[in-house]
């Protein structure tokens, strides 16, 4: 099915190529018209003109038919027979009608003139015609090739927001089953606030774009499922800034960068360990970052900034390149994350 956008291009050009003929057309009655009757005038137009549309039109079928599957001896074949045939009906036309002073069109033979202004436009008419084919079959090819790379950038796109909420729901059942082991109360609570996080992750996952307030709601939530898990509140900051309405995103990117955060920190070792997220918008720009302490060892840093953050640089890659920054610090004590973009 035609979008819409195709069908107004399609009638644009279809009115561009009647604009172009009919001034054609008028060139060829402003000339002539010294010489004929306006009734003559416009048979002679139309014996000329119409051979020149023909050929035109004719040839743009050929070059698909013929030419562009490799038959180049039939294409030129049949081409040259039809410019000859009708360069020879083009001048018996032009003969019909009265004869013009010589001098006033420089003419030094009639016939030959005639068979030699039909064969020159006629040719003219040709090349226009090939050239026109040419670069609307390269334009088509382009597009083709263009929308292959969008089907591959979307399946790949699809594929990477699938990975991610397995990822993100096995580090949630993890500490929900440690709630469960230890029968804590607070695991009702958690379950229904995972309930809540998977519906967004499933439905709002799979749109094209979500609204940044609807991004920033699950964070806050997600934040209040990991502060369930432990007696002690951790040390979790969340701060936002600027204006958030009307700013639309690609879903799923933030939270598995927070989610990167918090399980990365180093609550279980360090009464001291912090999280702090900050969240800006300016002028149309998006600047989110992520700092975490973190323990000195090798347990630690293994897999920090594994899967989830490297689907997220995959994923800002396709839907938004040129137009992010990412960057992840890895310091001795800390783990930074910062994405900006536009």
């Amino acid at each position: 099915m035609e979008t819409q956008e195709k069908v107004i291009n399609r009638r644009l050009q279809i009115g561009l190529h009647i604009a172009l003929w009919l001034l054609a057309f008028a060139v060829h009655i402003g000339f002539f018209s010294r010489f004929y009757s306006i009734e003559v005038t416009l048979l002679r137009g139309l014996g000329n003109i119409l051979p020149l549309v023909f050929i035109f039109y004719l040839n743009l079928v050929l070059i698909n038919r013929l030419w562009e599957r490799g038959r180049h001896f039939l294409y030129m074949g049949l081409v040259i027979l039809i410019v000859l045939l009708l360069t020879f009906i083009r001048t018996r036309i032009n003969l019909l009608f009265p004869n013009i002073d010589r001098a006033s069109l420089f003419l030094a033979n009639e016939t030959f003139s005639w068979r030699m202004a039909a064969l020159v436009t006629n040719i003219g008419a040709l090349l226009v015609s090939a050239l026109y084919q040419i670069l609307q079959n390269r334009k088509h090819q382009e597009q083709q090739a263009l929308e292959i790379i969008n089907r591959q950038n979307e399946a790949q796109l699809q594929f990477l927001r699938a990975q991610i909420n397995p990822h993100f729901l096995f580090n949630t059942l993890n500490n929900i089953y440690a709630l469960a082991v230890a029968k804590s109360d607070k695991t009702a609570n958690m379950v229904l606030r995972l309930s809540n996080l998977l519906r967004y992750v499933v439905y709002d996952g799979k749109a094209e774009q979500v609204a940044l307030p609807r991004e920033i709601e699950h964070i806050n939530q997600y934040i209040e499922l990991f502060q369930l898990r432990s007696e002690k509140p951790a040390n979790i900051s969340f701060a936002v800034e600027g204006q958030t309405e009307g700013f639309m995103m690609e879903p799923m990117i933030l939270i598995p960068i927070v989610e990167n955060c918090l399980k990365h920190c180093d609550f279980d070792t360090n009464d001291q360990a912090y999280v702090r997220i900050t969240l800006t918008t300016k002028q149309g720009m998006l600047f989110f970052q992520t700092v975490n302490s973190k323990s000195d060892n090798d347990l630690q840093k293994d897999k920090v900034g594994g899967v989830g953050l490297e689907n997220i640089r995959k994923r800002l890659l396709l839907k938004y390149p040129d137009r992010f920054s990412f960057e992840i610090n890895d310091k001795k004590d800390t783990f930074e994350v910062r994405l900006e973009m536009k």
